[in-house]
Formats: structure tokens, sequence, C-alpha cells
């Protein structure tokens, strides 16, 4: 089986950096519109879901570029 775990840190660019800024600047804009929604919608369990989902999608975008 093959170790697919890094053992030692990237060094990343500044083209690397700007990038994940830039993905979590997105999110934090996405965020607050889905937070807008919880007012409009009485089913909390759909905008824990779309946070949720919005987590998991920032932190594999920022996995795959680190």
């Amino acid at each position: 089986m093959t170790d697919t775990f890094r053992r030692e840190y990237k060094q990343l660019s500044d083209s690397h950096k700007s990038h994940m800024n830039l993905i979590k600047e997105y999110a934090d804009e996405l965020l607050s519109k889905i937070e807008e929604t919880e007012s409009l919608n009485p089913d909390k369990r759909m905008i824990a879901l779309a946070k949720t989902n919005l987590e998991q999608s920032v932190m594999w975008a920022i996995k795959a570029i680190t």
C-alpha cells in the first residue's frame, strides 16, 4: 500500500497563498449569504447542511493546493 500522507511541510508560493486566500474570501461571502437565508427558511437543518458542506468544500480546495 502506498503512503498518501505527507510527512513534511510543503513550502507555498505566493501564487498558492493568493489562491488560498481568494477561496477563503469567496467562502466568507457565500457563508454570509447562507446566513442571510436563515430568516427566510424555518428549516435550520438545511442551513446547517449548507454551512457544513461549504466548510468541507473549502477544506478540500485548500488541501488540493497544499
